[in-house]
């Protein structure tokens, strides 16, 4: 007992100054606003601004951002009978659980809004590296009201247990380093030197950007991989179809789930599967377990080489996860007709081209 008395100050003392530190950050977060974040501040600030001017919403990342073209949308949709579709690329890199569960809530909050079809792509994981954990954005994001969203992330992505538990310690990382208030601290009481200027050209093309239109050392370094590694394209292609023992299921209830949240809302939710090669073996197989579990629901399932070919043609490629701007056209023309077509889908079921 008296040995575990020496350690009792020291435990009042870290548990007393982390209840502090935490409150000092929730104070501070509280007084100060969101910080700029590239991209996803600049489609949010224009969304407040423009909701009224689109009536088709899709919701995703950077296979969003730079595979859907509004305007090509809108020209397939009206050649299959839908002049009407106004749309909006709200496509965001990086986009995690966490941050679409609040952008969701965002973007369908804006005043103004006339919605009539939010398309949804499944977000990516949370992140699996300290230093993508502490950054401006993610630090923001792990505060306790982002916690359900990220937790719910972890557990139903497919991935094996030890993946899981690992993202969830990197998770527990951020979320401390965010309540503890180091970094609100440092952005405070050192501020970037720099005074940020968008070149946001993407908003004069309803939020779509062409890859490659700006060039930065990761888009230069993912183009030099593909082109440097033929025989990756050939062994992405070979997973599609393979045997996987990475169960779906709880994925696409965490789908479903938001997808009804949508529906709730009075809009009609669409499920949008992205073609991308390094996750052939995974994603086609959510696209088919959410048509199953919700076969009321539109599912638009790119990621099938057998169903869509002319898409995965490596000439097409600009990396092993996104399209060339050719292809994203391409691309965006087959989601313009099925989205017409899935607008005008009897009660009966969907038609063959909303699988």
């Amino acid at each position: 007992m008296a040995s575990l008395s020496r350690f009792l100050p020291a435990a009042l003392f870290a548990g007393t100054f982390t209840i502090c530190a935490a409150l000092l950050s929730q104070g501070l977060r509280a007084a100060t606003p969101m910080p700029h974040m590239t991209v996803l501040s600049d489609k949010l600030a224009f969304w407040r601004e423009n909701a009224a001017n689109y009536d088709t919403l899709f919701i995703g990342t950077s296979r969003t951002f730079y595979h859907i073209d509004p305007v090509t949308v809108a020209a397939s949709a009206a050649a299959e009978g839908c002049p009407d579709v106004r749309a909006f690329n709200f496509g965001v890199y990086g986009l995690n659980g966490a941050e679409l569960d609040w952008l969701v809530d965002e973007v369908l909050s804006a005043p103004g809004g006339d919605l009539r079809t939010v398309v949804l792509e499944d977000p990516l994981p949370q992140a699996h590296t300290m230093a993508d954990t502490t950054n401006t954005r993610s630090r923001w994001f792990h505060a306790p009201a982002y916690w359900r969203g990220a937790l719910g992330n972890i557990a139903s992505y497919p991935e094996s247990l030890p993946k899981r538990i690992f993202r969830t310690g990197i998770f527990v990382y951020g979320a401390g380093f965010d309540l503890s208030g180091a970094g609100l601290g440092a952005a405070l009481a050192f501020p970037p030197a720099y005074t940020w200027t968008s070149t946001a050209d993407y908003l004069d093309m309803d939020g779509y950007e062409p890859l490659g239109t700006i060039q930065t050392d990761n888009i230069r370094a993912r183009r030099a991989e593909f082109l440097a590694n033929p025989d990756g394209f050939t062994a992405a292609m070979a997973r599609y179809g393979a045997p996987s023992d990475e169960a779906v299921t709880a994925r696409a209830d965490y789908l479903v789930e938001r997808l009804r949240a949508i529906e709730a809302r009075g809009i009609e939710a669409t499920f949008y599967v992205s073609p991308e090669l390094i996750e052939l073996d995974r994603t086609p197989r959510i696209g088919a377990a959410v048509a199953e579990i919700a076969p009321d629901m539109s599912v638009l399932n790119y990621n099938q080489p057998d169903l869509y070919p002319d898409l995965f043609k490596r000439d097409q490629w600009h990396d092993f996860s996104h399209l060339l701007p050719a292809g994203a056209e391409r691309l965006s023309a087959r989601v313009g007709a099925d989205l017409c077509r899935s607008l005008k889908r009897t009660d009966g079921g969907m038609t063959d081209a909303v699988r």
